[in-house]
């Protein structure tokens, strides 16, 4: 990487929101699997996991954050506004290395449970959830409040694009 992108490309935003989409869905419409999860630890059905929706989109999500780690790791990420307070800076950087240690973890968690029929995984991928929740909330309004509060064009980096290779 020769220089620091003003933007991120179309293709970190593309994968941006898709993953963005794809954890709401599984934070929605997670009751499902989470029966079904109670059922196989109480004995009420076998102890089998199989296929489903909630899997399916995990590792959808496992594969996307991914591809994304990848592409920060080769293209690079926009700097922080040069006002921004040191301070928020680093909290802004630990925030992102969270939500990829959420993102590619769950789902390695997930499956340990769902496939191998393990609690604690299954424990730990709660816990993980709850986290990544929070997480989510912290990142909107940080968001926002760089918009309204701090007036930074930060949310335009992952809205907008400029013609760049992926």
């Amino acid at each position: 990487m020769s220089t620091i992108p003003s933007t991120y490309s179309r293709l970190q935003i593309i994968l941006h929101w898709t993953i963005a989409a794809l954890v709401a869905f599984q934070i929605f419409f997670h009751g499902g699997i989470e029966d079904l999860w109670k059922d196989r630890m109480t004995g009420v059905t076998p102890n089998e996991g199989s296929l489903n929706a909630h899997a399916f989109v995990g590792l959808l999500i496992f594969a996307a954050a991914l591809w994304r780690v990848w592409l920060r790791w080769h293209r690079g990420a926009p700097e922080l506004p040069v006002i921004e307070h040191p301070l928020l800076k680093q909290v802004a950087r630990l925030t992102h290395g969270a939500f990829y240690i959420l993102l590619l973890g769950m789902p390695i968690v997930g499956a340990l449970a769902w496939f191998g029929g393990y609690s604690l995984p299954g424990q730990i991928h709660f816990a993980a959830a709850l986290a990544l929740i929070l997480l989510i909330l912290v990142h909107i309004a940080a968001a926002l409040a760089h918009r309204f509060w701090f007036r930074t064009d930060v949310m335009r980096r992952m809205w907008t694009w400029r013609a760049s290779v992926d």
